[in-house]
């Protein structure tokens, strides 16, 4: 069951990527708007990750970046929580998964509320996290 469920994940994980790989948010109409952003013209923590996804995709790190300063960081640390069992077995080290950590989920709603505050903010060099366009 649990194999079957990995599989299923899997196949959607690569039938998103396909999607935005093919289709740029900024061009096709069949993309969700933020319903925040929609409400209240601010920039929600999520705002950008979209065009970000698509700036991934096709390896454009400085886009992602504009779209949406957390994304990246977000993507390394989801995907050391895949690798590190791998990197721990191939490599004999004693890495732990940050995932598990007491501390983790206060940390990371920390930095994401600071980052939602900081990105609405008109002023430099707060405004630079504003997505691009």
């Amino acid at each position: 069951m649990n194999r079957t469920i990995n599989r299923l994940l899997l196949l959607v994980i690569i039938g998103v990527a396909v999607l935005f790989y093919f289709l740029d948010p900024i061009k096709h109409t069949i993309f969700p708007q933020c319903l925040f952003h929609s409400l209240t013209g601010g920039y929600c923590p999520g705002c950008g990750s979209q065009r970000a996804l698509h700036s991934l995709l096709h390896l454009d790190f400085a886009g992602v970046v504009g779209y949406n300063f957390l994304f990246l960081p977000a993507v390394l640390f989801i995907l050391y929580h895949y690798l590190h069992p791998l990197l721990n077995k191939v490599f004999g080290w004693k890495l732990p998964n940050l995932f598990y950590k007491k501390q983790t989920p206060f940390i990371v709603l920390g930095i994401v509320i600071v980052f939602w505050i900081a990105r609405n903010l008109p002023w430099y060099p707060f405004s630079v996290l504003a997505p691009v366009g």
